[in-house]
Formats: structure tokens, C-alpha cells, sequence
């Protein structure tokens, strides 16, 4: 019989085939993590696209065309450009928030100029005047009218100075002859009848007198004072 031949030249001769299959087995390993990693990154089917900080076309670029030197036709600017900024909605849509309609302007009432009723008329007045001088007397005349709506009676009341003396004579054109008394100084004369609406009475009297006197200190129409020429 042949004796048996020795282990170790064996296991020595096997050895370079080890190591290949230790390498083979750890490359398939590596292999198969790589796969798995690659595999898992991936996004599944129907899933959303990944949310950015910032939509597309948002962010400004920093180079303006204007001042790009390599834009066709650029020419430099005098200033940076700022970006207008875009309202949205804040959803973030991205679309323009309507604007509030701001609410309507009220104005308040005016006050309505309140027209005064027209004045109105006075109901007698009078308007005196000299007519005639002489050396020694003079003749004058107080002009009564009626603006009332009615007749009126009338009172004619004078007033003179110390160079008026004594009455020599009085009178109305076209009525009866009025009534006179004189009382501290003053001469007061009488209708003889009412005075018709829109009438006038023409008294006259003609009065003694020396030097410039004759206009009267006070002339009055039932306590109107009346117009001296």
C-alpha cells in the first residue's frame, strides 16, 4: 500500500483559490449595499415633487441684461434696479392678492345758506326840504309817503333853532288842512285825513326867521326820522 500523501501541501496549494473567492464574496457584497442605497434615494412612483424655499423665477438674478456685458446691445446702467416685489396670496399660490376696494368717501351735508327775508318797507316816511328863502322868512316842505298796505295816519314833528321864530302859515297840497301845536320847542303837525297806500303828502309851512335856520335841528314821521336835504 502507498502511504498517504501529506495534508499542509494541500491546503498550501488551495490557498490562492481562497483569497479569490474571499474577494468575489466581498465585491458581491458591496454590490449588493451600493444597490440598496441607491435603490432607497429613489422616489417612489406618484409621489409629489420635493418642495423648494424658493418657486422658479422668484428669486432675482443678481445680473441685471442691462448691465451684462455679454447681453447684445447692453449698454451700463446709471443704478442698480430693484425688483418689484410681487403680492401673493398667502397660501402661497403664487398669484397676485386681490386688492380691498377701499370704501367709498362720504361728505357730510352742507349747511344751505339761508337767504333773510327781504326787509320790509317802512310804512311812513318823510323827506324835508327847503323851497323858497327872503330876508325874512322861508317856506320848506316834509314830503310824507305812505308805503304801508294801508292808509295810514300821519304825525310831522320839527325841531329849530333859536332863529326860527313864528309860523306864519301851513298847509297840504291836494288835502285837508292838517292840525299844529307847539310844545317845548317843537312844532307838531297833524293829518287832517289818512294818508291812502302809496300816497304822499306834501306839508308845507312858511316860518319867520333871521340868519341861517332853516333846517331843522330834528325832523321825525310818526317817530321816524326823516331825510333833510
Amino acid at each position: 500500500m502507498s502511504a498517504p500523501e501529506p495534508t499542509r501541501p494541500r491546503l498550501l496549494a488551495a490557498a490562492p483559490w481562497i483569497v479569490v473567492l474571499a474577494g468575489v464574496l466581498v465585491m458581491i457584497v458591496l454590490f449588493a449595499f451600493a444597490s440598496g442605497f441607491l435603490t432607497g434615494d429613489r422616489r417612489t412612483s406618484g409621489a409629489p415633487d420635493p418642495a423648494w424655499p424658493f418657486a422658479p423665477g422668484s428669486t432675482p438674478s443678481p445680473v441685471d441684461s442691462a448691465t451684462d456685458p455679454a447681453s447684445p446691445g447692453g449698454s451700463p446702467s446709471a443704478g442698480p434696479r430693484t425688483p418689484t416685489p410681487t403680492a401673493t396670496r398667502p397660501n402661497g399660490g403664487g398669484k397676485p392678492a386681490a386688492s380691498r376696494a377701499a370704501p367709498p368717501r362720504t361728505t357730510p351735508p352742507q349747511a344751505r345758506p339761508t337767504s333773510s327775508a327781504p326787509k320790509p318797507p317802512e310804512p311812513l316816511t318823510g323827506r324835508y326840504r327847503v323851497l323858497a328863502e327872503y330876508r325874512d322868512s322861508f317856506i320848506a316842505e316834509v314830503l310824507v309817503r305812505n308805503e304801508a298796505g294801508s292808509a295810514q295816519s300821519w304825525t310831522v314833528e320839527l325841531r329849530f333853532r333859536n332863529e326860527v321864530d313864528d309860523l306864519w302859515g301851513f298847509w297840504v297840497e291836494g288835502a285837508p288842512r292838517p292840525s299844529v301845536d307847539r310844545d317845548d320847542g317843537r312844532w307838531i303837525f297833524r293829518s287832517g285825513a289818512p294818508l291812502p297806500s302809496g300816497r304822499s303828502d306834501p306839508l308845507r309851512f312858511q316860518f319867520e326867521h333871521w340868519g341861517d335856520g332853516e333846517r331843522p335841528i330834528s325832523c321825525t314821521v310818526n317817530g321816524r326820522a326823516c331825510e333833510i336835504d
